[in-house]
């Protein structure tokens, strides 16, 4: 063996030897890259399954909180009957349920009672408005057809049917057919509908409105007489 076999034999040992560790090398970090995606795709699957029990639980939560909300409005109005059998007897099945609608939302039954004590009174009334307002239809609909009160506090629009008259300019209604009023006033509205003439009333704490609406002596205008009435 001379001198170029042998330094042909260890430089074929020595690329043996770089080729293994080269080898090694990429098994090493192939196995390292292999794992690092692995946990990636674990992490991913634990995050979603922790998301989707998060999410049930949220839904659950939202429907035992309805359910108890109810539970608690039924156990509200079982007591308010409750109360309110006590307050009327046991025949009186309406006056019970719209008694018990008011307890339920809060007024005590020291308060009903007492309301119902003063119905015996006489009433004071005292006439502290009267005016004419048009009647508004489908082809009229001026600002004479809506009255303000008291500041603004109350607000009355009158409609009705036009009468075989109508014009567009001037208000005519026919005063055979049914109007509707609507009252808006501070904290409500309610609107009432009939023939003339039309009574309605709105309580306050320390005094009744009773408000009449009549056919006026001014063809498509209806008089309205606002009463105020105190308990003596």
């Amino acid at each position: 063996m001379d001198f170029f076999e042998t330094q042909e034999r260890y430089r074929r040992r020595e690329m043996r030897s770089w080729l293994f560790l080269f080898v090694r090398i990429a098994l090493f970090g192939g196995a390292i890259w292999f794992g690092w995606v692995w946990g990636q795709a674990e992490q991913s699957s634990l995050q979603a399954e922790a998301d989707l029990v998060i999410y049930e639980n949220n839904v659950r939560i939202t429907e035992l909180s309805g359910q108890v909300q109810s539970l608690q409005l039924d156990l509200a109005e079982t007591k308010a009957a409750g109360m309110a059998k006590s307050v009327t007897g046991k025949d009186n099945v309406a006056l019970r349920r719209v008694i018990a609608k008011k307890i339920a939302t809060g007024v005590t039954s020291e308060q009903i009672i007492s309301s119902i004590q003063t119905l015996g009174n006489s009433i004071n009334c005292r006439e502290v408005e009267r005016n004419d307002v048009a009647v508004a239809t489908q082809l009229y609909a001026g600002p004479e057809s809506k009255l303000s009160l008291f500041g603004g506090g109350l607000n009355l629009f009158i409609e009705g049917s036009a009468g075989k008259q109508a014009q567009r300019d001037t208000p005519w209604f026919d005063p055979a057919m049914p109007v509707s009023v609507r009252h808006v006033f501070l904290g409500g509205e309610k609107t009432i509908t009939g023939n003339l003439p039309l009574n309605a009333i709105i309580p306050t704490e320390d005094w009744i409105l009773k408000l009449q609406f009549e056919n006026a002596n001014i063809l498509g205008y209806v008089t309205v007489i606002v009463e105020s009435c105190t308990l003596r």
